[in-house]
């Protein structure tokens, strides 16, 4: 009994604050950043409809409403979504290198997430007001605080290496935090939908959007002060700026110089790191591709997009499931690529029957099956990357893998765009993402027997570990041949 009470009292996380922190900040960034970005799409869309001179309503004796061919601000309303993920992607792809020193050569690194949290507050507080009149200033603000949440997420990244020295603890606690951040959205979800379905506001979109900005902005304020002027330590800089260099322009420099190293030296690696590039790109574009199709095609209201997102990221934890089952009757390679085939012709599928209004089951399936896929290629793609890279090496190259994730990500909300504006049906617009999960599948194939990439990373592991004792050993010689003052023994 005794020892359950002590068990009981233990502080979370062994008492480290800065892993409490961590756990916090995900919970309250997830929530702020998936679940209003739902609910104020939808608005956005028919807002713009709208004030297009659209027709919102169905017709009587007509099984859809017309498409809507009417421009506003230079753009069709069903274009909106899609250009502010093209406009955020690119602009994260290309500040990420800068970003990324500011937090690696200075002191900033709280600072940065402090700043930036308290912007993206402010930008979810600013969306409460939302009306018919001031939409457009929201898909504005929604740009700021989307890069806001960007550079956040950048800054709470760059503490997750030094919560502890025990990487085995820190696996457990990275599965952790991925946890508690899926659970906190699909109870926020749970809680939007109770509330919207219970009122009878299920069809108000712009009332479910205030809902949810409201809803958001009183969980994150909180939990991200705390975070910050609570349980975050301010961080000296991780490495010294290099003499002559420039904040500016070291990010580029690392990336060119880590490109060159991995094209000349890790063939499987580049390739694999080829393959997230593509697959990221197209994974991380379903969410705004798909949003506009059941909102502009399928006509779903802001309720039924909840769901369809609900869905999607609660099959993501099945989706943990397979791939952690999946290495047990193959290879990680071949995992991810059943994974990435499953995707896209789970895509394919969609384009075929989704094609209308009334087909809500349907379009559940579907995301259920995206979300499913999704969890499996969040875990077999980490699991492979953690085999393939040389442990002496894991901070340059796990940080080149992250900037690989996000350098595509614009690529495919700019193809559905340009094709949505140019009057190409939105079923073919959602058939280029089939494109990159096979480009993906390709590039996996292109990697070489995993046993060899496997077995190149742990041998290049080794030689490292070799030269490094090497190096000591001198440094010791070195040492023991001098005094105090690093002049040269009288014993010598």
């Amino acid at each position: 009994m005794a020892a359950r009470r002590q068990h009981a009292l233990c502080p979370p996380y062994g008492g480290n604050k800065e892993a409490l922190g961590w756990a916090l900040n995900g919970a309250a960034r997830m929530i702020a950043f998936v679940g209003p970005g739902v609910f104020l799409a939808t608005a956005i869309i028919n807002l713009a409809k709208k004030e297009a001179g659209c027709v919102l309503e169905i017709p009587e004796g007509s099984s859809n409403a017309p498409e809507c061919n009417e421009r506003i601000y230079g753009l069709r309303p069903s274009s909106f979504i899609t250009t502010y993920g093209t406009v955020v992607g690119l602009i994260s792809a290309v500040c990420l290198p800068v970003v990324g020193a500011v937090l690696d050569h200075t002191r900033r690194r709280r600072l940065v997430g402090l700043v930036s949290s308290m912007i993206h507050i402010a930008c979810m507080f600013a969306q409460i007001f939302l009306t018919e009149n001031n939409w457009f200033m929201m898909v504005l603000i929604q740009i700021v605080a989307a890069l806001a949440g960007w550079m956040h997420t950048l800054a709470v990244y760059a503490y997750l290496p030094e919560l502890t020295d025990d990487p085995d603890l820190l696996v457990s606690w990275t599965a952790n935090f991925q946890m508690i951040q899926y659970a906190s959205l699909l109870l926020f979800l749970m809680y939007m939908l109770g509330i919207l379905y219970a009122t009878g506001y299920n069809d108000d979109d712009i009332l479910s959007a205030r809902i949810s900005m409201i809803s958001s902005t009183a969980i994150a304020m909180p939990s991200y002060l705390w975070t910050w002027m609570g349980l975050m330590k301010a961080r000296d800089a991780f490495h010294p700026l290099p003499e002559g260099s420039s904040l500016w322009t070291i990010g580029f420099q690392r990336v060119y110089n880590t490109s060159k190293k991995i094209c000349g030296r890790y063939r499987a690696l580049m390739w694999f790191l080829i393959n997230v590039m593509i697959v990221e790109a197209g994974q991380a574009s379903i969410a705004s591709i798909a949003l506009t199709y059941l909102t502009d095609t399928l006509q779903m209201s802001t309720a039924e997009n909840g769901i369809a997102i609900l869905l999607l990221f609660a099959f993501g934890i099945l989706g943990a499931l397979v791939a952690k089952k999946s290495v047990n009757f193959m290879n990680p390679i071949y995992s991810n690529q059943l994974c990435q085939v499953v995707t896209g012709a789970n895509t394919a599928i969609a384009v075929i029957i989704l094609y209308g209004p009334g087909q809500q089951i349907q379009a559940y399936i579907v995301a259920s099956v995206w979300g499913i896929c999704a969890g499996w290629k969040i875990c077999i793609e980490r699991f492979t990357i953690c085999q393939i890279i040389p442990k002496n090496q894991d901070a340059e190259l796990m940080g080149f893998y992250l900037f690989s994730s996000q350098v595509l990500i614009w690529f495919p909300t700019l193809i559905f765009t340009a094709m949505n504006e140019a009057g190409v049906n939105q079923r073919a617009g959602l058939s280029i993402l089939i494109a990159f999960f096979l480009g993906g599948i390709v590039s996996l194939w292109m990697m070489g027997p995993y046993e060899e990439a496997v077995s190149l990373a742990r041998e290049e592991s080794d030689m490292l570990h070799d030269q490094s004792n090497i190096v000591e050993q001198e440094l010791d010689e070195v040492e023991k041949s001098t005094d105090g003052n690093g002049k040269m023994s009288i014993c010598e």
